[in-house]
C-alpha cells in the first residue's frame, strides 16, 4: 500500500508544480493590445455610403440612396451611424472577428449584424451580407477626411 501511495504523490506533485510555477507578476491584469492593420484603417476619418448593390447589380449610388449616412468606427470599439439627410446620428459597438474578415455590429437597439469585408483600403470599405429579403446585398463606402 505504501508503494502505491508514493508514486501516485510523486506523479500529482510532477504535474501540478507546473500549473503552480507558471504564474508571474506579468500574467495579471489587463494586457496591452495592438490594433490590426484593418482595425486601423476602420478608425481612420469616417466612411459615406455610396453604392448598394443587390444580387450584383447596382441599385443605388450617391445622392440616390434613401437614407444615405455615414459610419465613424473609433479605437475604443464604439461607432456612430450619422444620417446625412438631417445629421441625425445613432451609436453603437463594433467589433472585427474571424481573423478581420467579419465586421460585427450591435447598433443602437441592441440589434447585431455581422458582414463580410469584401474589401478595405484606405479610400474603401465594401462589405457584403444576405438582406432581409434573402439577397445578397454589398455596400461600398468611401473614406472622409
Amino acid at each position: 500500500m505504501f508503494t502505491f501511495r508514493l508514486p501516485f504523490l510523486a506523479l500529482t506533485l510532477a504535474l501540478a508544480a507546473p500549473a503552480l510555477s507558471s504564474c508571474s507578476k506579468s500574467d495579471h491584469g489587463p494586457r496591452a493590445t495592438t490594433a490590426s492593420p484593418q482595425q486601423q484603417q476602420l478608425t481612420t476619418g469616417s466612411w459615406r455610403l455610396d453604392q448598394i448593390k443587390e444580387a450584383g447589380q447596382i441599385t443605388s449610388s450617391g445622392a440616390g440612396i434613401k437614407d444615405q449616412y455615414s459610419l465613424t468606427f473609433r479605437a475604443d470599439g464604439s461607432y456612430t451611424q450619422k444620417l446625412l439627410a438631417d445629421n441625425t446620428t445613432y451609436n453603437g459597438t463594433w467589433m472585427l472577428m474571424s481573423n478581420n474578415t467579419v465586421l460585427h455590429l450591435t447598433d443602437h437597439k441592441g440589434d447585431s449584424n455581422q458582414y463580410t469585408l469584401a474589401s478595405l483600403t484606405a479610400t474603401g470599405l465594401r462589405y457584403a451580407f444576405t438582406n432581409k429579403t434573402g439577397q445578397a446585398e454589398e455596400r461600398t463606402f468611401s473614406a472622409q477626411p
